[in-house]
């Protein structure tokens, strides 16, 4: 089967942890369609609650959860959420960069969704 050119995601490190086993690739994809949005969605919880440390703890876990997508302006945008909520330093760039995780999340999840359909 040829492979589909993604525009949001990269699957390169999915590939390499998943080591052809289909049946893993599978369960992490399905992991990364449930956690992506419910994470994303609890951020915007503790922004608007100015929950920096908390926000700081669901950013840092989002970063192995993004490290499997592969989208870098969401990478880049989480990295920065995390340093600024940590330090809180910068706490008002952090809206403008959630902006960008919520801008790419319908486009990654879909997909995610293609490449779980391939590989089921």
């Amino acid at each position: 089967m040829a492979n589909i050119q993604y525009s949001h995601i990269n699957l390169e490190y999915l590939d390499l942890m998943a080591d052809g086993d289909d049946s893993m690739k599978h369960v992490i994809l399905g992991m990364l369609i449930t956690e992506l949005p419910e994470e994303i969605q609890k951020m915007k919880g503790l922004i608007q609650n100015q929950s920096w440390t908390e926000l700081s703890n669901v950013s840092h876990k989002l970063k192995s959860t993004l490290s499997y997508v592969g989208n870098e302006e969401m990478t880049l945008a989480n990295k920065a959420i995390e340093k600024f909520s940590k330090n809180q330093i910068s706490l008002e760039e952090i809206g403008a960069l959630y902006t960008t995780l919520k801008d790419h999340l319908s486009s990654v999840v879909n997909e995610l969704k293609v490449e779980l359909d391939k590989v089921s």
